[in-house]
């Protein structure tokens, strides 16, 4: 499928951040779990099976053995999905799924991955609540407040 829409430089601007952020978050992961496990290798029967996967089957995710954690990288597209349901002006989550689904057609299960791009967003938020003062960043922290409220009133009106 060609691309087919204007970019939007905010939302490439997100993305470069959230892939950064992920990338870093992968790499600190995996050297804190390669150094306990260098320590004493019969801590990865600790490990769940399948743990942190980053090749899931779409009917039963966790299937694909990994032996070390791995953030999947993500793609532009859940922003842009995410973007369509912002700006999304219905009320009725059945006609949403309807319209999402003719609009994103390419897309397997976006309601689910939204929901996971949620709880991706609220972990950052907190996240970020926390170290926001040493940081200096009183001011990004109350920009995502408030994106917050706006992403939790969309959720709230589509029962999402």
């Amino acid at each position: 499928v060609m691309w087919d829409s204007d970019v939007d430089f905010d939302l490439a601007a997100f993305h470069s951040l959230v892939r950064a952020l992920k990338r870093t978050l992968r790499q600190m992961v995996e050297g804190i779990l390669a150094h306990v496990l260098l320590k004493d290798l019969s801590n990865v029967k600790i490990l769940p099976k399948g743990f942190m996967c980053t090749s899931p089957l779409k009917d039963s995710w966790p299937q694909t053995p990994a032996e070390l954690p791995a953030f999947m990288l993500p793609r532009a597209c859940m922003g842009i999905v995410v973007k369509y349901f912002l700006e999304y002006k219905g009320s009725d989550l059945e006609t949403f799924k309807v319209d999402l689904g003719k609009r994103f057609p390419c897309c397997w299960q976006p309601i689910e991955d939204m929901k996971l791009a949620f709880t991706f967003w609220q972990d950052l938020r907190r996240c970020m609540d926390k170290i926001a003062e040493d940081l200096g960043a009183d001011d990004l922290v109350e920009e995502m407040r408030k994106a917050s409220e706006i992403l939790e009133a969309q959720r709230k009106r589509l029962n999402i």
